[in-house]
């Protein structure tokens, strides 16, 4: 038998329809890390396939350099070229309305409310558990979860099908620098560690840290002028800068395995990867055979990958424990 409420529903899904992009949007502004992404136009698409491959340039070319006359160039052939293969993820956040709620929000206007609502509950859930997982190194979940910070800005494991501890793999290491671990001693390890992730004129784009470290350092500029990006302000996120670029604080980043961490990251080469046919992308409007309700998952397939972590740096140990 037809559901008697069949029209509410479709005017339901066309609603949700409507509404995704300003979500999607929103999720992206919500949280640091993302912003971060989002505004450096890193949250990229990747064809599909059955991982995610990022091209890695980790040598020059040797086929290069002066002569005189008739010198014989090298012809030797070219390393220094790879690639590293990232898997997919799934994400996936439930929006769920009963029978009876869409009976007593028959209205157009009313329907429209009640998916606005929930979309906004379901926002806070969804950008809380991405971004965490953007912090750690995912294993969680059985290894279910998004890489993160934890995995790409380390040294000595594998990541991407590449084993940073092989011979000529070093490039594949990323600045860990073993802080002071005490407050007067911070801004000269951030200084360390800035400059040994940085090459020529590829300096790292934003610092990011815990509360904790952030005020100690916010402490170091009480008597000095203290600066900020007015980019990120007007994202509403607090930030200071430091040798041009912001540093700011996330409290997720407290979940980190490492006690009082500060990252430096370069976003040219960390990318959120998504497949994207399946982004934030509303399921059909789901009815159990058992129960009075109405649902649609909202489905995400991606990844965080990186093509060169040299040039991701973390200080561990910022401050005084």
């Amino acid at each position: 038998m037809p559901n008697a409420n069949w029209g509410t529903t479709g005017l339901l899904s066309t609603t949700l329809e409507k509404l995704m992009p300003s979500f999607q949007q929103q999720i992206f502004t919500s949280k640091v890390l993302l912003w971060i992404l989002s505004n450096a136009n890193q949250v990229k698409n990747a064809p599909g396939g059955i991982s995610i491959v990022e091209p890695i340039l980790y040598d020059p070319a040797p086929n290069v350099g002066s002569y005189a006359d008739y010198d014989v160039f090298t012809t030797d052939p070219n390393t220094g070229l790879s690639a590293a293969e990232f898997p997919w993820r799934q994400f996936y956040g439930l929006f769920h309305i009963s029978g009876i709620e869409l009976a007593m929000n028959s209205g157009e206007q009313a329907i429209i409310n009640l998916a606005q609502a929930r979309l906004d509950q379901l926002k806070l859930s969804m950008s809380e558990a991405i971004n965490l997982m953007l912090y750690l190194d995912g294993t969680g979940n059985g290894g279910k979860d998004f890489l993160g910070l934890d995995v790409i800005v380390e040294e000595n494991r594998v990541l991407g099908g590449i084993d940073s501890n092989a011979a000529g793999s070093e490039y594949w290491d990323a600045t860990v620098f073993a802080g002071s671990g005490t407050d007067a001693t911070l801004v000269a390890d951030m200084r360390t560690a800035y400059n040994t992730a940085s090459e020529g004129n590829d300096h790292p784009t934003n610092g990011l840290t815990t509360q904790k470290v952030f005020e100690v350092y916010e402490e170091q500029l009480v008597d000095q002028a203290r600066y900020t990006d007015m980019a990120m302000a007007d994202g509403g996120f607090q930030n200071l800068l430091f040798k041009g670029i912001p540093i700011a604080f996330d409290r997720a980043a407290e979940q980190s395995p490492h006690a009082d961490p500060l990252w430096f990251l370069n976003t040219k080469y960390l990318t959120l990867r998504k497949l994207a046919e399946t982004w934030f992308k509303p399921s059909d409007m789901l009815q159990p055979t058992n129960q009075d309700a109405f649902y649609k998952n909202i489905l995400c397939y991606g990844n965080l990958t990186t093509n060169f972590p040299a040039r991701q740096a973390v200080v561990k140990a910022a401050v005084t424990a």
